[in-house]
């Protein structure tokens, strides 16, 4: 099967079957790739890891475990990156993936929340109205969370609508 596999997506730059002899917690993120476009860029690239099979599924495996036996009803990931690890963590947890969006791109019915940004700027946030009820437990999930601005709007977002 690692054969199969290898043959199959192995790419001259990126072996997306190899895993670490030993599998100690955290192996996945030596998938990562450092920075190479300078400063104003994170310091690390996580595509590579939602690349590889094995490191995603043991990530989102991590991620999860300070949640395991608490009661979560949907899981939120935040635009956009926040939306790989969210609907990962939505699959694994067989609960359903709600969108929060930057604004204006929703085309249904929403609910607004202005935040500032890692960088400054002022944004504003989205979320449809009609997917949280009151009493609803929603795990929230981004990729990075920089000064807690988009997560901190997030928040209010879902605790506004009873979440």
């Amino acid at each position: 099967l690692r054969a199969q596999c290898l043959q199959r997506l192995q790419s001259p730059r990126m072996d997306l079957c190899h895993v670490p002899a030993s599998w100690e917690k955290g192996w996945y993120l030596a998938l990562m790739a450092p920075n190479v476009k300078g400063p104003n860029y994170a310091w690390l690239d996580p595509s590579r890891l939602y690349c590889h099979p094995q490191g995603l599924q043991d990530c989102v495996a991590d991620l999860l475990q300070p949640f395991q036996g608490d009661a979560i009803d949907m899981v939120a990931g935040i635009d956009a990156m926040g939306f790989i690890l969210g609907a990962a963590a939505a699959a694994k947890l067989q609960k359903g993936f709600l969108a929060i969006r930057k604004a204006g791109h929703l085309c249904v019915q929403t609910a607004a929340q202005p935040y500032t940004d890692y960088s400054g700027r002022e944004k504003v946030m989205e979320v449809r109205t009609d997917a949280i009820s009151p009493g609803l437990r929603v795990l929230l999930v981004d990729q990075w969370v920089e000064t807690g601005g988009t997560m901190r709007a997030a928040i209010e977002l879902v605790e506004r609508l009873g979440g």
